[in-house]
This record gives C-alpha cells, structure tokens and sequence, in this order.
C-alpha cells in the first residue's frame, strides 16, 4: 500500500508505514519483505557513516561534542576505531556524511524495533511466530514507556507503536513452514545491529576517557 509518513519537527519525517494490501503467501514471504528494506537502508547508512568518519579531520566543517558517540554502541565503536584519539578531546570535527549515514542508522533501528507491524516486528513474527511477536510487541512498548523518562523520542515511538502499530500482521496463507536458518540468522543479526545502534557506549568511552587522563 501507499506509504503513510511519520511526522517529526526536526528532519521531516522519521520513517514511513506501510501495510500488506493483499494475505502474504507463506512467513518465508513475510521474512523476505521485512528484511528487505532494512537491509538496504541499512547497509547504505553504515557504507555513508565510515566513509564520513574516514573523511573526518580537524578541518571538517561540523563540530560537535565527543560525548554524543556515548550514545550508540555501534557509532561510538566504530568513531573509536577510526578517529581514535580526537574522541579524547571536547569536540570533533566530523564530515556531515557521519551525520547522514548515522541519522540513517537511528531510523532503521528504530524500524526493526520487534513491535507490531513494524519490520522488526514482521521478521518476529515471521521466524518466531505470533505468540512470541505479540509479548515482544508488549516489551517493546513497556521498555519505551520507561525510556521515555530520559528521551522524548522513546515517548513518540511508545505512543506510535501503541496507536498506529501495536497490531501484529495478518496471518499468512500457510503458517505452519518457518523459514529456513538462513534467514532466521540474518532476523537475530538485524535484531543485534538493532540493539548495538540504539544502546549507549557510555562506560568504554569514559574508561577510555579516564585512562588517558591519567
């Protein structure tokens, strides 16, 4: 179906919805199309994140604080292996690809969240099932009602979730063929990059960070 865009003030738009017009034929199908996207959009935000950190140097025209690449386990790693020591100091001057590629990461790791008909919740339902797709729905939004007590964007996402998402998607023609392992190892690595980009790094930096001051 035609793509409903979610509205957010700061870039535009956070993502898109899209529903199913037609039942999907088997849950290899259902994998097959929820990964997909992600795996594109995915792979082409971490191709523009390390070029960018590549291209970074004291010269670039952006500037912002160190401390941000506490925020994601994958960014913060892979800024650490690349920038090394400019992470040491207050600010870093960074390529504005770093910024395209990791805002590309942040909304496909928020589209593989294992909630309703969101992707992540798709691939969910389609390796695990739909008993175990609907409690990930229900955690996914508890753990964003707390996160909301420290970001406003956990807040909108639990609220989205909740009023627009938190319905699983339609059975399959034939439910009862799970798909092959394949498939199931790339549903557990999008789940893991899932994870890696929206939880903090902040204990290795500081360790880092103390390290070198001593």
């Amino acid at each position: 179906g035609w793509p409903f865009f979610l509205p957010v003030w700061q870039i535009g738009s956070f993502g898109a919805l899209n529903r199913f017009e037609s039942i999907l034929p088997n849950r290899q199908a259902l994998c097959d199309i929820a990964l997909a996207g992600p795996i594109a959009g995915g792979a082409l935000s971490l191709i523009l994140l390390l070029v960018g950190l590549e291209l970074s140097d004291p010269s670039s025209a952006f500037a912002i604080p160190a401390e941000f690449f506490q925020g994601s386990i994958l960014v913060g790693t892979l800024a650490k292996l690349v920038l090394g020591q400019a992470l040491l100091q207050a600010t870093v001057n960074i390529h504005p690809l770093v910024a395209v590629g990791w805002l590309g990461l942040v909304i496909n790791a928020i589209n593989l969240m294992p909630a309703g008909q969101l992707d992540g919740g798709r691939i969910v339902q389609a390796v695990y099932g739909r008993k175990i797709a609907r409690r990930a729905t229900i955690a996914t939004i508890i753990v964003l009602g707390f996160a909301a007590l420290t970001t406003p964007l956990a807040l909108y996402w639990a609220f989205a979730l909740l009023f627009l998402q938190r319905d699983l998607e339609r059975p399959s023609l034939e439910e009862l063929t799970e798909p092959d392992d394949a498939r199931a190892a790339l549903v557990l690595l999008a789940l893991f990059l899932m994870v890696a980009t929206l939880l903090p790094l902040t204990p290795c930096l500081l360790y880092t960070s103390d390290a070198a001051d001593e």
